[in-house]
């Protein structure tokens, strides 16, 4: 005898989530770092104003640990957080893992977590769980080309033309190279800003009372940050 089947509950049919591949621009996209260290990314806040747009109602959540805290303790004794996003419908996304990292990306143990380590950790946590779950910036993380909204408008930037006389690493840099190194400097800890200053006068014997920002101007300022900005961040 054949079993019934009319009756078996019917299968509930796969989740869909809002599908952000295509979303961002070249505009979207930041740089920080240079030389070596030079990435591009996302800024969070940028990652929330697509997902507003783009997916609305769904919002970023942290889940909570054992201890009503959002910081989780991995076995070895580390910190980590758990990420996932909530849908107008009430759907879930599956949880998502981002370890607590100091600026080296090594994880941090979970008794030496500071307030400062889990908003930075939420922070990553939502743009990693939205390129995951919804494909938001994944072309970043993939290393893929991101479409340019303004390909075909305008040529490529020409090299700046050198200054005949003045040695290579006394050129002054160009308006795009020295804003980026303003931009670095201005992400950098109060602590850090005030180490990173100390150290740029001395090695330019520059008097204690001299802003920085305004002698930030020649190619030697920018390699000396190629070779030191990681002891700053």
């Amino acid at each position: 005898m054949q079993p019934e089947t009319n009756n078996l509950p019917q299968s509930s049919p796969s989740l869909q989530f809002p599908n952000l591949s295509s979303v961002i621009t070249t505009d979207d996209v930041s740089q920080k770092g240079t030389g070596s260290y030079k990435a591009d990314y996302v800024n969070w806040c940028r990652t929330m104003h697509l997902l507003h747009d783009h997916a609305p109602g769904w919002q970023f959540c942290l889940a909570y640990y054992v201890d009503n805290s959002h910081v989780w303790k991995a076995p070895n004794g580390t910190a980590y957080v758990v990420g996932y996003f909530t849908g107008p419908n009430s759907e879930r996304t599956p949880d998502f893992p981002q370890a607590i990292m100091d600026n080296r990306n090594n994880a941090i143990a979970y008794e030496k977590v500071s307030a400062r380590d889990l908003t930075d950790s939420h922070r990553r946590c939502l743009c990693t769980a939205a390129a995951a779950q919804f494909g938001l910036a994944w072309q970043l993380w993939a290393r893929e080309d991101v479409e340019n909204p303004h390909r075909g408008e305008s040529a490529p930037a020409k090299p700046e033309a050198k200054i005949k006389g003045i040695a290579d690493k006394d050129q002054p840099l160009s308006k795009e190279d020295r804003e980026q190194c303003l931009g670095l400097v201005k992400e950098l800890t109060p602590k850090n800003l005030a180490r990173f200053c100390t150290d740029f006068r001395r090695d330019f014997n520059l008097a204690s009372d001299v802003k920085v920002a305004p002698a930030l101007t020649d190619v030697k300022h920018k390699d000396w940050m190629n070779a030191n900005f990681k002891n700053y961040v």
